[in-house]
């Protein structure tokens, strides 16, 4: 896993996105460059109990993260937590992983 995650930064207007847009909604540049964000809160939370097709299948939790910068991700949780909670924003292959801030 890599600490932070990418944001796409417009070039012309500064506005952030997650995940990477082919045009910018603020100002309609295709002009990209990239931010990166540490850290945020979780919002919301909820199990994946069952996946349809897969008989090993084990509970997964996933949440909205919002992150420091303002933007409002999807991410995976290694464990269960509460909404408020101070987290650090992970990429593991492409995919945002949020874990507990040990002081959070």
């Amino acid at each position: 896993m890599t600490p932070g995650l990418a944001l796409a930064k417009c070039t012309v207007c500064e506005a952030t996105y997650f995940p990477m847009r082919l045009i910018c909604a603020a100002c309609g540049s295709a002009s990209w460059g990239e931010d990166m964000v540490h850290k945020g809160t979780l919002e919301q939370m909820t199990t994946v109990r069952h996946a349809a097709g897969r008989a090993d299948w084990q509970p997964r939790f996933i949440a909205c993260v919002r992150t420091d910068k303002g933007q409002v991700i999807n991410a995976g949780l290694e464990e269960p937590f509460s909404g408020g909670t101070r987290v650090a924003l992970f990429d593991r292959d492409g995919s945002p992983i949020a874990r507990k801030l040990a002081n959070g």
